[in-house]
C-alpha cells in the first residue's frame, strides 16, 4: 500500500487567500448555501405534522359566560341593532368560539375578528362581520370601535 503523506502539497498556500481565486469563485451567501441542502430533508412532512399536533393541543373547551359578561354582550348587541336601524356603519372587534373539525363538540379555539357589521339578525341570532356569519351564541366579547 502506498504512503500518502502529501509532502508535495502540504506547504502550498490556501487557494482562497488568493485574490484571483475569490474573483473567479465568489463566496456563496449563507441563505443560498442553506437552500442547497433543503431537498435532503430527513423527514418529509414532519413540519406539517408538528403544526397539526400543535393546533390540536392549542384547542380549548368552550367556556360558559358569566352573568355580567352575558349582560355586557347583550347591551352591545342591542346598541349595534339600534345603530344599524339608523343606517350607521359600525366597526367592531369580536371574539368568538370556532369549533374544531377534528375535535369533539365544545372543543376548539377562540378567534378574534375585526370588521364592519353588515347584518344583525336577532331572529336567527347571527351577526355578519366582514362577510363572515357568526352565531350570537358563540360570541364571547364585542368591542364597538368609535
Amino acid at each position: 500500500m502506498p504512503d500518502f503523506n502529501y509532502d508535495d502539497i502540504i506547504n502550498l498556500p490556501y487557494p482562497r487567500n488568493d485574490w484571483n481565486f475569490l474573483i473567479k469563485h465568489p463566496r456563496m451567501p449563507i441563505a443560498s448555501r442553506a437552500k442547497i441542502f433543503s431537498p435532503f430533508a430527513a423527514l418529509r412532512g414532519h413540519n406539517d405534522e408538528i403544526a397539526k399536533t400543535a393546533d390540536r393541543h392549542l384547542d380549548v373547551n368552550r367556556e360558559e359566560l358569566l352573568e355580567d359578561s352575558r349582560a355586557e354582550l347583550n347591551d352591545a348587541i342591542v346598541d349595534i341593532a339600534s345603530r344599524l336601524e339608523l343606517g350607521e356603519s359600525i366597526s367592531v372587534a369580536v371574539e368568538y368560539f370556532a369549533q374544531s373539525a377534528e375535535a369533539s363538540d365544545g372543543i376548539g379555539k377562540y378567534v378574534t375578528l375585526e370588521g364592519s357589521v353588515k347584518n344583525l339578525d336577532l331572529n336567527v341570532r347571527t351577526i355578519t362581520i366582514a362577510g363572515q356569519k357568526i352565531s350570537l351564541d358563540l360570541l364571547r366579547f364585542i368591542h364597538v370601535m368609535e
